[in-house]
């Protein structure tokens, strides 16, 4: 690692471009020397940690870069090099239906979203567990564990029973994030969150643009009797 590494622009995902742009250089600096004060006397370990602030060529939003020299094994295979990005960039994008939501669900669910872009696997599927939870202690209250609660909401025809049977496999994933300390992997948790916001938005936005769409649509016209 050298100053020359940020010298010439680069692709990163911008958070306001939505995709990936070109990056250039801004500013680079060092700190020489880092020692862990956490870790214990044999545990420490110190190096150089690199700041770089980038600029996107598209919206001129800037990031910042932390590359810090690591003995840690599990860097070994970056060059002993830990990468992080502030802000990190996003993995999906918030629903902009979520405003259709009681506020502290659409808080939890941004929560969600700022899990995600930190690169959790566990913490995201347990928000996603309590968000449906919340949904229906809301719709039709405590009727017992989440199997009878999904039979329920099914009974009074929130879901279908091949959604019950999809949001039933979503909340097992946070059950066993909870219980069992499961890691899904990120195409898992992606398959959750669609599963939950699906579902989520067939409840809380579907029936307001039903009865938009009523409102809008003229009546069909009568057909006249036959033979007048």
């Amino acid at each position: 690692m050298n100053g020359s590494r940020v010298r010439s622009r680069f692709s990163y995902t911008s958070r306001s471009c939505r995709r990936e742009t070109l990056h250039r250089p801004l500013k680079s600096t060092r700190l020489r020397r880092w020692k862990d004060s956490d870790a214990g006397e044999h545990d420490s370990e110190s190096g150089e940690i690199f700041f770089d602030i980038f600029e996107c060529c598209g919206c001129g939003e800037a990031v910042l870069r932390r590359v810090r020299s690591t003995d840690d094994p599990a860097f070994q295979q970056d060059g002993g090099y830990e990468v992080r990005w502030f802000p990190p960039a996003n993995v999906r994008d918030l629903p902009k239906w979520r405003f259709k939501l009681r506020r502290e669900m659409r808080e939890l669910l941004e929560e969600i979203y700022k899990s995600l872009d930190a690169e959790n696997l566990r913490l995201p599927m347990m928000g996603a567990r309590t968000l449906v939870d919340m949904m229906i202690l809301e719709k039709i209250g405590d009727v017992g564990g989440f199997k009878e609660k999904l039979k329920e909401l099914e009974k009074e025809g929130f879901v279908s029973s091949r959604n019950r049977e999809a949001l039933y496999a979503a909340l097992e994933v946070g059950n066993a994030a909870a219980h069992r300390g499961h890691a899904a992997t990120a195409s898992e948790v992606q398959a959750v969150m669609d599963i939950v916001e699906t579902m989520l938005h067939a409840i809380y936005v579907f029936p307001e643009l039903a009865q938009n769409l009523k409102k809008t649509t003229p009546p069909r016209i009568p057909r006249p009797p036959q033979g007048s």
